[in-house]
């Protein structure tokens, strides 16, 4: 009987099949004769060119997108976490600037973890400050507010004062921070060097 894989069992295991001892364990369970008498059932197929040839139709799920697909364009400024004022002085143009972070930050205030008293009181010196250097955009991080009962503190507390504070005069518009930025737990700050004319 040939026995085409003797020479590759001996190179591979060092041993011929006839010699491992767990092989020796399966013979016992299938004697050789009866695999030869199996083996000598078997009736061999007539026509042996067979080749494979692919569909001409192309499957229902197939698709010429690249895989994966592109990626989803998500607009934070329509979610509800997120802040955006200007005044009138200020293009919608400059605002999506600074939306999109184009501005450089020249100063940064973190509000995270001070009470209510003590965010006022660094607001207007961070302020003060930032108008006196004539600094164009800063950012002030106040976080999101998810530990809060019910709305934000700080955030809803910074977006009030930059509207009616004391130095409101001198915001020409606010947005979101991108991600990179802190999100919606940051905001934008865009100054004027000079007060605008506001009631």
């Amino acid at each position: 009987m040939y026995k085409p894989f003797e020479s590759f069992f001996k190179d591979k295991f060092g041993v011929t099949i006839q010699e491992d001892p767990i092989l020796q364990s399966y013979r016992e369970l299938v004697p050789e004769k009866k695999w030869e008498e199996l083996a000598n059932k078997v009736i061999p197929l007539k026509e042996k060119n067979f080749f494979w040839e692919p569909s001409p139709k192309k499957p229902y799920f197939y698709s010429e997108e690249p895989w994966p697909p592109r990626n989803l364009k998500v607009k934070v400024w329509l979610t509800s976490e997120y802040i955006e004022w200007h005044s009138p002085e200020v293009s919608k143009d400059v605002l999506i600037l600074l939306r999109e972070g184009k501005f450089s930050i020249k100063r940064t205030l973190n509000l995270r973890g001070l009470f209510v008293e003590e965010a006022l009181l660094a607001l207007e010196d961070f302020f003060k400050e930032a108008i006196l250097h004539q600094e164009k955009c800063v950012l002030v991080i106040h976080g999101r507010g998810l530990s809060s009962k019910k709305e934000p503190v700080l955030k809803t507390l910074v977006k009030n004062w930059l509207r009616r504070g004391p130095f409101r005069r001198y915001v020409l518009a606010f947005t979101s921070a991108r991600p990179c930025d802190g999100g919606p737990g940051a905001t934008y700050v865009l100054l004027s060097s000079r007060p605008l004319k506001r009631k």
